[in-house]
């Protein structure tokens, strides 16, 4: 499986109760990269897709993970990483007063960045895109 999440400065993935990744380039990009594979995710981060045809949205949507699926977290932990593939994350360039965190230490579970993309949201002037990839 491969991960989805927006973070900022600090892992931060919510804050104040509310999700970070609300921007639609944000979402455009992530639609093509994911193009001819399932994007998985709970009810909650549905509700910013809705419009999108490849979307299995389950409160279960980690464990009906299979292989190439990709998965957007926004308010749920991981609890077993061996099946996780590529991490996509989404770096804001600011930090918020974070409720949520996101606590995998990427480097010490095998992840290398494979690539870094910079581009503009609707929401953020400056975004970030890193890809870990499982070496």
């Amino acid at each position: 499986m491969k991960i989805i999440v927006c973070l900022d400065k600090s892992n931060g993935m919510l804050f104040n109760g509310r999700r970070q990744s609300q921007d639609s380039v944000l979402r455009s990009k992530i639609m093509e990269f994911t193009s001819g594979a399932t994007l998985r995710m709970n009810e909650y981060s549905g509700l910013q897709f809705s419009e999108y045809p490849n979307i299995a949205i389950s409160d279960s949507f980690l464990s009906d993970a299979l292989e190439g699926d990709f998965c957007f977290i926004e308010n749920v932990d991981l609890p077993d990483i061996s099946s996780i593939e590529e991490l996509y994350i989404f770096r804001w360039n600011r930090d918020y007063p974070g409720d949520q965190f996101f606590e995998l230490d990427i480097a010490s579970h095998g992840f290398k960045r494979s690539k870094k993309e910079k581009f503009a949201g609707s929401s953020h002037k400056k975004i970030t895109l890193e890809i870990y990839k499982k070496v």
